[in-house]
């Protein structure tokens, strides 16, 4: 179970990095993770547009932001129950005649993406938590796309950032650790809830390759232009210049592949966020525990035949041969818990991911990993378990 919690915070870490299309990511210098982006002059995009090897460099912009709850069928026919409240909520923007969703890579339910260039709609993420209001109580669904569009329904029109939209169709990507929300934008609609201007900024950038480039070439090539030009635009008292002076690289851009950009963004919520911390502090102190039961088990059924043991010692049997004995034992207890975890796991798996809306796969990988841990840890515990049986004297355990 708690490798399956890591599993998630790595899934949910790099969910929108894998539906997005790139080969190199331009992020700002003081990035923090996916959801803490900060933003980047644009100018610095188009200089890399402009360089050998890129086919082509979109902005794309992605923020936190407060969804204002609406109200339930049953809550809108009692209002006197209904509480409004604000939720965080990941909303996504992107020049709507630009693709940047891999082809595929989203699931959708009922998209209308030529809506995009509107500036009053948005699209909602049908993963997005029960607590942000879907009409149903449950699930966001079609009648929501429709009652936020009827005027006779103005309490169903989301807010967000303060600004009122309309539902224009629904799609699935997943909630993350950051906001159990989200929802795509066009450009134009982002623009009213990014506090830059989304035409001299964005959150990244995404660099597709000509066919047959190689990427770390280009990059080289792109780090180079940022270090010794940067973009003509950029003044020199701008606080983007600042951050450009402070950067290791001496740009206020950094460039990464798609493979560092995914390792850097699951290196970041396992290493340095407390949730990721706290789910590896799980998987040491479930092995801590595991290995000291099993050790409990042993060295209580140990102490209970030293006698046996003795009489086997006194008959010639070597102290390997009884070694082979606790360690049979060790291994049997080993099997039986694997299964019964692995069985009990695959339940909880999904009880945990209906009701979080976070994915816990099992996989091969864990699978395989847990037996791994689990005979280490029965070894190390009948090891010191044998101890006393090891050091004693046939005549002495009579």
């Amino acid at each position: 179970m708690q490798l399956g919690f890591m599993g998630a915070v790595s899934h949910t870490a790099t969910n929108v990095f894998q539906k997005l299309d790139f080969d190199i990511l331009l992020r700002p210098a003081d990035y923090l993770h996916l959801y803490e982006s900060s933003a980047f002059e644009r100018s610095w995009l188009e200089v890399a547009g402009n360089t050998d090897g890129v086919a082509s460099a979109h902005p794309f912009w992605i923020i936190i932001q407060n969804w204002r709850k609406l109200p339930s069928e049953a809550e809108f026919t009692t209002a006197a129950g209904f509480e409004s409240q604000y939720l965080p909520i990941a909303v996504m923007g992107f020049e709507p005649y630009q693709p940047v969703f891999r082809a595929g890579a989203i699931e959708a339910v009922d998209i209308g993406w030529e809506q995009l260039v509107r500036e009053d709609v948005l699209l909602l993420d049908d993963s997005t938590k029960s607590d942000y209001g879907p009409w149903n109580g449950q699930r966001f669904t079609d009648i929501d796309i429709k009652l936020s569009a009827d005027t006779d329904f103005p309490e169903r029109a989301p807010e967000i950032g303060g600004n009122e939209f309309q539902i224009a169709g629904l799609f699935e990507l997943g909630t993350g650790l950051a906001a159990n929300g989200a929802a795509i934008m066009g450009q134009q609609a982002f623009a009213k809830i990014f506090p830059w201007n989304t035409d001299e900024s964005v959150s990244l950038g995404l660099i597709k390759l000509e066919e047959g480039q190689n990427a770390r070439a280009v990059i080289a090539e792109l780090k180079s232009r940022f270090q010794v030009a940067g973009p003509a635009n950029v003044e020199a008292d701008s606080f983007l210049a600042f951050l450009g002076s402070k950067s290791q690289s001496g740009s206020a851009v950094s460039v990464l592949s798609y493979e560092e950009a995914l390792k850097a963004e699951q290196d970041r919520w396992l290493w340095k966020t407390p949730i990721g911390l706290i789910f590896q502090m799980g998987v040491v102190i479930s092995l801590l525990v595991g290995a000291a039961i099993v050790y409990l088990v042993l060295s209580t059924d140990v102490a209970n035949r030293l006698p046996e043991y003795a009489t086997l010692l006194a008959m010639g049997y070597s102290r390997s041969y009884l070694v082979g004995i606790v360690m049979t034992q060790a291994m049997v207890l080993c099997a039986l818990g694997l299964v019964t975890s692995w069985t009990l796991a695959e339940g909880l798996y999904r009880v945990t991911s209906v009701f979080s809306g976070i994915p816990l796969i099992m996989t091969g990988g864990t699978i395989v990993l847990v037996a791994v841990l689990g005979v280490l840890m029965c070894v190390v515990s009948a090891i010191l378990a044998l101890r006393k049986l090891w050091k004693a004297e046939p005549a002495s355990l009579f």
